[in-house]
């Protein structure tokens, strides 16, 4: 039988998803309670591989096993065995064709930037400490959109996939005191992200002119620019053609 569920993390003490050996990872954390509670271990597969320090509110991931289970008991198990930074929801069985990855249609994440110093979203939200054009930042964002070659805002993995991206989605919306940065795509790649926001924040704070994202894209701009860091990232939701998630 195949299983999906749903996991909701605080990346802040996880050296990303993926696991790694003699660091605590998600993936680690969950395959190691799922082989205690299944007696035999199981390798879970993520829909995407969140670096260090990002959050996920809508991570997706499945595993095989053999035997039988009551789905809601082990969430239940799940939960009290992982650390409290991470939350099992919706695990149910599925189709042995499912999987997290590859039937993915789209990923969104969400990007938090504060426009004030903050407290208690300070692990989930990134304070630059500069004022922002927010129309700026939008209209930067959306200069990338539709399918392009995003080599230039990511980290290459020189493991030779594609770097085609089409990105769907890139909206800017201010709530209260933070900049939500919202961003769907069929797939990112490395930090692609990160580097897409941080392009943003430095023309809409004025330290390089408008059109920067553009002119990264057709490899005219060879300065400095910023990464936003990873705390400030969450996967929001992974969709499938089912509608799981």
């Amino acid at each position: 039988m195949r299983y999906r569920f749903l996991i909701e993390y605080l990346g802040t003490p996880f050296a990303g998803w993926q696991f790694q050996e003699g660091v605590s990872t998600v993936q680690g954390e969950l395959e190691k309670a799922l082989a205690i509670v299944l007696r035999e271990p199981v390798r879970i597969i993520g829909a995407g591989r969140t670096d260090a320090g990002v959050h996920a509110a809508g991570q997706v991931a499945h595993f095989d096993f053999h035997g039988e289970f009551e789905p809601r008991r082990l969430s239940h198990s799940l939960n009290a065995l992982t650390r409290p930074d991470i939350c099992v929801r919706n695990l149910e069985s599925c189709s042995p064709d499912f999987h997290a990855r590859y039937n993915a249609i789209s990923r969104r994440y969400q990007y938090r930037i504060a426009l004030r110093p903050v407290a208690l979203l300070r692990d989930q939200s990134w304070a630059p400490g500069f004022p922002l054009d927010k129309e700026i930042f939008q209209s930067e964002l959306s200069s990338a959109l539709g399918r392009r070659d995003f080599t230039n805002f990511s980290l290459p993995r020189n493991d030779g996939k594609s770097t085609q991206c089409d990105l769907l989605r890139a909206e800017v919306v201010q709530l209260g005191d933070f900049l939500l940065v919202t961003v769907e795509a069929d797939r990112f790649l490395h930090k692609m992200v990160r580097s897409l926001v941080g392009a943003a924040y430095d023309a809409a704070r004025g330290v390089h002119p408008p059109g920067l994202i553009t002119s990264i894209f057709e490899n005219r701009f060879q300065g400095e620019r910023t990464w936003a860091p990873a705390h400030g990232l969450c996967l929001e939701k992974v969709t499938y053609p089912d509608g799981y998630g």
